[in-house]
């Protein structure tokens, strides 16, 4: 098992949290946030924390700033997981980035494609053969129909209905 940093301790990074404590496969999960009093270091700190014993997760909203942050992890060898919570589907045909979080009753269907650093959020719809590019935040109870490809960076808003083409 494997020690957890989640960069950001805001809201997000606590649902990350969750998820992961929830999952039982870390040994410790602990914030780098550069302004909060809970966590174990700044971002600035980053390259004290990697090891082998260590992996991450950008627990960030903001799209172009969680994309910027995996990006810099991986620059530095780090790695960086993504999060599937237990009661999300996720077809076995479809292929997941990294820094990738599907949370509660979120359904990814056959042969989408979801790159890395997006949230697909609890009870999001990616139906068959989408493309949801890197940093994309498809929001909660969002629907994007089959055939769909969903620009980088941009949020879906909650309850949004995508439509074909």
């Amino acid at each position: 098992m494997k020690n957890l940093y989640i960069l950001g301790a805001g809201g997000f990074g606590h649902v990350i949290k969750d998820m992961a404590e929830q999952s039982g496969k870390y040994t410790k999960i602990c914030f780098l946030d550069d302004n909060s009093d809970e966590a174990v270091g700044k971002l600035s700190d980053l390259p004290k924390f990697i090891d082998s014993d260590s992996c991450f997760f950008v627990g960030l909203g903001n799209n172009s700033v969680r994309l910027d942050l995996i990006n810099k992890l991986l620059c530095l060898n780090c790695e960086v997981i993504s999060l599937i919570h237990p009661t999300a589907y996720v077809s076995p045909t479809a292929k997941l980035g990294i820094g990738c979080c599907v949370l509660p009753m979120a359904v990814i269907n056959t042969d989408s494609v979801i790159k890395d650093g997006c949230i697909i959020n609890c009870g999001a719809i990616v139906d068959h053969n989408c493309i949801v590019n890197e940093g994309v935040h498809v929001c909660m109870n969002a629907v994007i129909k089959a055939n769909n490809e969903i620009a980088s960076l941009t949020k879906v808003e909650a309850c949004r209905v995508v439509e074909r083409g």
